[in-house]
């Protein structure tokens, strides 16, 4: 208990330390290399996690992987001699450097706050599904370069090395359609085509229902039982996406011809508030959450560090990131404490198991 106090509260002390004094270049040095030096120390030695045998299989040759670039880089290393650790620290290499360079492109100073917050909460996704971390950092890398730079051959060349790594990727190049919407009608017709979406998979479980009319009781419960474990770990990201919402609509007040003429505020809050059209469904479907909800928290994090230039003064400045820091506690509470007292177990032992299997810190075990 009081590693974990102390570890929060260095957590607290550099994310205000580095806003404060984000102008000094010694200060935007020293949170990129910390954040950078914190994401490989935490995920490029582990050694096994929920996921590894599967990908273990695959890499051995004994079960087959429908993504291109996983069974391109597979080869390589097998014909090389080495084993599947191998494979999986190049993935978590690749992972970082498209993390770290969206997170630097967009807010400097910030890459440690940003990626240490991301992984109190998502570490266990990252390390579990490379494939798929993998293309979503190469999709960060082409998605910046398009709408921010304008450099539509960067945007091809990660583009198709995002597809060629994990193909759900495509379900988020639909915001390129989306960023052009116009700011007011944005929101609606995120929600319009999200009940859409989620209308349309609806029906085709009733359908299910229907013809597996004889198993009905068994369907109807399990799908009872996903809705409410998805509405549960759905629930708290709700507030999340409310938090950009007020963090928009509050600068708008005072800056609204600024905000609207930054290509990089326009392309953080649409990008922040995109994967609203996947929250009805993924109610039901738990890995639509995962990959398109929660993997936004990036989005999230970059767009409410980025929304501190906006800022009137310093006092406001300070208030919104206690907002900010109470948000994570409370998050951090609903993700890891209370499903400890309400179900008996927590995504904490996921993470514990994880941290057991790097060999920085339990080389013997």
């Amino acid at each position: 208990m009081i590693i974990f106090i102390a570890i929060t509260f260095l957590y607290v002390i550099f994310i205000y330390w580095f806003e404060i004094f984000q102008y000094l270049l010694i200060n935007k040095l020293a949170s990129l290399c910390l954040g950078g030096i914190i994401f490989y120390l935490l995920l490029y030695n582990v050694t096994y996690n929920s996921d590894w045998d599967m990908y273990d299989a695959i890499y051995m040759g004994h079960t087959e992987s429908s993504d291109f670039l996983f069974n391109f880089i597979s080869k390589i290393f097998s014909e090389k001699g080495y084993d599947y650790s191998s494979v999986y620290k190049l993935h978590i290499f690749l992972i970082g450097v498209g993390f770290i360079y969206f997170a630097s492109r967009n807010s400097f100073s910030n890459v440690f706050g940003i990626i240490t917050t991301y992984l109190i909460f998502q570490i266990v996704p990252v390390s579990n599904q490379i494939r798929y971390y993998v293309a979503f950092s190469f999709f960060l890398i082409a998605i910046y370069n398009l709408i921010v730079l304008k450099n539509k051959l960067v945007f091809f060349v990660f583009g198709v090395l995002a597809l060629i790594s994990h193909s759900a990727i495509i379900l988020m190049s639909p915001f390129i359609y989306f960023y052009y919407t116009n700011n007011e009608k944005y929101i609606p017709k995120l929600i319009l085509s999200s009940l859409i979406l989620a209308s349309a998979f609806y029906f085709i479980s009733f359908v299910g229902f229907i013809f597996s009319f004889h198993f009905g009781s068994y369907f109807q419960k399990d799908l009872v039982s996903s809705f409410s474990g998805g509405l549960f770990n759905n629930f708290i990201w709700l507030f999340w996406f409310l938090f950009v919402y007020k963090i928009n609509k509050r600068l708008l007040k005072s800056n609204s011809l600024k905000i609207e003429c930054d290509v990089k505020y326009q392309f953080l809050y649409k990008i922040s508030l995109y994967s609203i059209v996947f929250f009805p469904v993924s109610l039901l479907i738990q890995v639509l959450a995962h990959r398109y909800i929660i993997a936004s928290l990036i989005f999230w994090l970059l767009f409410y560090y980025y929304s501190l230039n906006f800022e009137e003064s310093l006092s406001n400045r300070l208030l919104s990131m206690l907002v900010f820091i109470v948000l994570i506690l409370v998050t951090f509470f609903y993700m890891y404490i209370l499903p400890t007292f309400l179900l008996g177990s927590s995504a904490t032992e996921a993470v514990f198991q994880l941290f057991l299997s790097n060999k920085i810190f339990f080389n013997n075990i």
